[in-house]
């Protein structure tokens, strides 16, 4: 099989209609091997095996014309959108470095951003005057996700002073998300009107369906 990246939602799958499964959602087909879009990355820029999903591993794989499951789905939470949209509300990413302070996020909610993803040193941890900043954005209504720079891995509020910090500001903790899709995520609940986007978020990043309640 040609390296193809494709959304099983959007085009064929390159393989016969009796071998093709069901039940991953939405998948990302490169170089023989089908991964889940949640969690997955670009490794390489050339390769052809261009893809991983740390952690998690491809679902799904082709041997000798042949699907092959690797591991058993377990159902996605939905979130609802209208795809009539001619474009998902503002959601900037901003970095965490050495010496970086609040002037991005200040800067992405006077541009009019919605949210903000913050891309954070290790497990989820940031500086004090970035720290302040995400909890003035909270305090005004804009949700903030916290995600890591690292490669793999999820982030958690494990230290004093930083990412224990982020959670006491308000920020939501986005697990193995990487800062990209974290703020599609964001993006999309923020579209999702009559509703907060932080609790459409916390629902979905807990594994529960946004659309069956209040996702408390």
């Amino acid at each position: 099989m040609p390296p193809t990246a494709r959304p099983t939602s959007a085009t064929p799958w390159p393989w016969p209609p009796t071998t093709r499964p069901g039940g991953h959602g939405p998948l990302l087909v490169f170089d023989g091997f089908a991964f889940p879009a949640r969690g997955v990355r670009k490794s390489d820029t050339l390769s052809a095996h261009a893809f991983t999903a740390p952690g998690r591993g491809p679902a799904l794989r082709v041997v000798d014309g042949r699907v092959v499951p690797l591991w058993r789905p377990s159902p996605s939470p939905r979130l609802p959108l209208d795809l009539g949209l001619s474009r998902l509300p503002r959601v900037d990413v901003v970095p965490v470095y050495p010496g970086a302070d609040g002037l991005f996020v200040r800067a992405s909610l006077d541009a009019g951003a919605t949210g903000v993803v913050v891309a954070a040193a290790g497990a989820g941890n940031a500086g004090p005057e970035l720290v302040a900043a995400v909890g003035d954005a909270v305090a005004a209504g804009h949700p903030v996700l916290v995600c890591s720079r690292v490669h793999s891995g999820p982030v958690v509020p494990l230290y004093a002073g930083a990412g224990a910090e982020l959670r006491r500001a308000g920020a939501l903790f986005a697990g193995d998300l990487s800062p990209w899709q974290a703020r599609l995520l964001l993006a999309a609940a923020s579209a999702v009107p009559g509703r907060s986007p932080q609790e459409l978020v916390r629902a979905w990043l807990a594994g529960q369906d946004p659309l069956s309640g209040d996702g408390s």
